[in-house]
């Protein structure tokens, strides 16, 4: 491994917090601290940390932001050749012969994000370049599973694997739910002891789970608009006006016949449904209730009919909704006009609530 090109992916790293850690929420933060920590002290995602070590490195690394607020991003250079640092594509047809997997892009309210992480698989599907990636070497405060970047996406199992065991911590016995029967069905029920078994099951419960994350990437590639990064850049700064336009067409692309719903149906896998909807948050989940109302159906009767009808309705809805506001903006709204269309929006659904 390349210290200096390590060295390098890290400094834009730290570039990245310390222009965008404002940005999130307090609880937000500290979470993102918990896994940052444990990524860059090579913890286990369930490992324990000790207070006074945390704080310290939080306190050490905060003392450098001001500095580094101001700083641009380093050009990468990868076996003598110097690469833009967004320049995804080169870099990888390097790496991936020391399997590596560098990944770029821009994540939640455009944060610049980075990672460098071991690969575990390339493969080529519907034109898209999709790496699986495990270790993770590397990596800013913000990550996601799953990431789109032009033609290329990223499935990373380490940060899918915390979300799991965040997940399964919320698991209780008081009572059934979506979440509880996903676990169950995907052998880790609630009380498990983390032992080498527990260990095994969720790496393999991620690598599963993957599967369902990427239909809603490849979906989300299929019914790309491209007036919408536009309208993210013009709202950006608008924390809720950006949540709502990426819940539209996140629920677009799970909805569509390519997305993660239609593929569970096919498949009759209650236990990634179950996980699916209980890993929806925010706005999507807030927009979407008969997602929920469609599983309860179908714990009842085990007829997968009522899922079926619930996508298709969704579908029809979410598309119909973000056609309504892409349309809008093509007609030339200024920002203030598109973020009236959007609060108007959020007013509506806050009513239905």
């Amino acid at each position: 491994m390349d210290a200096a090109l390590l060295k390098d992916i890290k400094f834009n790293c730290d570039v990245s917090d310390a222009q965008y850690w404002g940005f999130y929420s307090v609880c937000g933060l500290l979470m993102r601290y918990r896994d940052l920590y444990r990524s860059e002290i090579g913890l286990k995602p369930w490992s324990d940390i000790q207070r006074d070590d945390i704080l310290a490195w939080i306190n050490a690394k905060e003392s450098k932001w001001p500095e580094l607020e101001q700083e641009p991003f380093r050009h990468l250079t990868v076996n003598g050749y110097t690469y833009n640092p967004f320049d995804v594509a080169s870099i990888n047809k390097v790496l991936t012969k020391e399997r590596l997997v560098y990944g770029a892009g821009y994540g939640m309210y455009l944060k610049p994000t980075f990672f460098l992480a071991e690969l575990q698989s390339v493969r080529e599907i519907s034109g898209l370049i999709v790496y699986t990636s495990g270790l993770e070497l590397v990596r800013d405060l913000f990550t996601t599973p799953g990431m789109l970047q032009e033609r290329t996406i990223f499935l990373r199992l380490e940060p899918l694997m915390a979300l799991l065991l965040y997940k399964h911590a919320e698991l209780n016995t008081r009572h059934v739910s979506a979440l509880d029967d996903a676990f169950t069905l995907y052998g880790l029920p609630h009380r498990q002891i983390i032992d080498s078994t527990f260990e095994r099951r969720i790496a393999e419960m991620a690598e599963r789970y993957a599967e369902i994350l990427l239909a809603h990437e490849i979906a989300e590639a299929t019914e790309e608009v491209p007036d919408w990064k536009n309208m993210l850049s013009l709202v950006a700064g608008d924390r809720q006006a950006e949540h709502f336009l990426r819940a539209i067409k996140d629920l677009v692309a799970d909805t569509s016949l390519q997305g993660p719903y239609k593929k569970i149906i096919e498949k009759r896998d209650r236990g990634a449904l179950g996980l699916t909807i209980a890993l929806t948050e925010g706005y999507r989940k807030v927009l979407y209730p008969e997602i929920k109302e469609a599983y309860t159906s179908l714990s009842q009767s085990g007829n997968w009919l009522s899922v079926e009808h619930a996508r298709n309705a969704g579908y029809a809805r979410f598309r119909s909704l973000r056609d309504d506001i892409v349309g809008k903006y093509r007609l030339g709204v200024g920002k203030a006009e598109l973020l009236g269309m959007i609060k108007e929006q959020l007013q509506h659904t806050d009513r239905k609530q």
